[in-house]
């Protein structure tokens, strides 16, 4: 009798045991990072794991170059290196509306030093605001007032959104706590078709026009091959490593034609660039693009499209190397200046 109670008992542990790890695989797979989920409202959200990019390539360990104007004495002020210890970035892209100009919401999760960049951030802004208990620093970059706040002794939320009302949001959703499916309404439909294990994932509602070819919106490939887009779909991107590096697209279109028309006009595109590219001269450098051109494969599944390629991890690391200088001084910079 006391033989069966015991076997009953270990049976009915692994059993609650099971279920335990299956509802955290579950959640998982619905419920976005907390630093996606904190971000407002957005037309595009960007999250990247750079805690796994950084094991992955290294780039910690060479200091990255060209970086925006005034870097070097913003770490040493503040003790933060973005290579060194940045291990989440969550991204909100707000597109402009009535003046064209394109804003972000950003929640970084990494170490800081909140002594030094609290000084930091007070020597610098104009004005300090509390709002439930946590300060916010405006802080004056040309014709915008980037808002920064620490919400916690490992993430600090920015916005450059003109609307107070965006930051205050985020504070308002990190005082929530246990809300595994809140976030931003690309996030919480879109996220549980992001490949679980993903190290870097987009979601992005496309606009019906943009300056692309024939007006629609339009993306652009290694080299500055620009490739058109089914505008007013919506598009998830991840990337995930297994034995190398998979990418995914997924174009959520209006119609069936819609997406047919994407998959057989990109189809020809490549056809073509592949037969270019294989009667041009080989150059080491265009090795890597090379591979993953040839890995690409699009499909059509009823009203949604999907771009599937491997990236080796070599280009990997040329993506976060080379261009990461670039990056920051245009990419990162530029919307300060609009």
């Amino acid at each position: 009798m006391k033989a069966r109670r015991r076997i009953l008992i270990i049976t009915l542990c692994v059993a609650v045991f099971l279920a335990a790890v299956a509802m955290v695989v579950l959640l998982r797979k619905k419920a976005a990072p907390e630093a996606a989920r904190l971000l407002p409202e957005a037309d595009a959200v960007l999250y990247v794991d750079f805690g796994t990019v950084r094991s992955l390539t290294s780039f910690d360990q060479t200091p990255l170059p060209a970086l925006a104007p005034g870097y070097d004495k913003f770490v040493k002020d503040t003790g933060f290196s973005f290579e060194r210890d940045l291990d989440e970035a969550a991204m909100a892209v707000h597109r402009g509306r009535s003046r064209g100009e394109t804003r972000y919401s950003e929640v970084l999760v990494g170490r800081y030093d909140q002594t030094k960049l609290g000084q930091y951030l007070h020597q610098h802004s104009k004005s300090t605001e509390s709002y439930r208990d946590i300060d916010i620093y405006s802080i004056p970059v040309e014709e915008r007032t980037v808002r920064v706040a620490m919400l916690a002794i490992d993430t600090v939320a920015i916005s450059n959104v003109e609307d107070v009302a965006v930051i205050h949001g985020i504070i308002d959703r990190f005082r929530k706590v246990a809300l595994p499916f809140g976030g931003p309404t690309l996030v919480r439909l879109y996220f549980p078709k992001v490949p679980l294990g993903s190290l870097l994932w987009s979601i992005a509602r496309l606009p019906a026009t943009q300056h692309g070819p024939h007006g629609q919106p339009s993306f652009f490939l290694p080299g500055g091959i620009e490739i058109g887009l089914p505008g007013q779909s919506d598009v998830v991107v991840s990337l995930r490593m297994l034995t190398t590096i998979h990418a995914r697209a997924e174009f959520y279109t209006q119609s069936e034609d819609a997406a047919r028309n994407f998959t057989e006009q990109t189809n020809a595109f490549l056809n073509i660039f592949r037969g270019l590219a294989a009667n041009s001269p080989a150059h080491p450098a265009d090795a890597d693009v090379k591979a993953v051109f040839d890995s690409i494969k699009i499909t059509q599944k009823g009203d949604r499209a999907e771009v599937l390629a491997t990236i080796p991890p070599s280009f990997l690391r040329k993506l976060v190397r080379d261009p990461a200088g670039n990056a920051i001084t245009g990419e990162a910079a530029a919307p300060q200046k609009k």
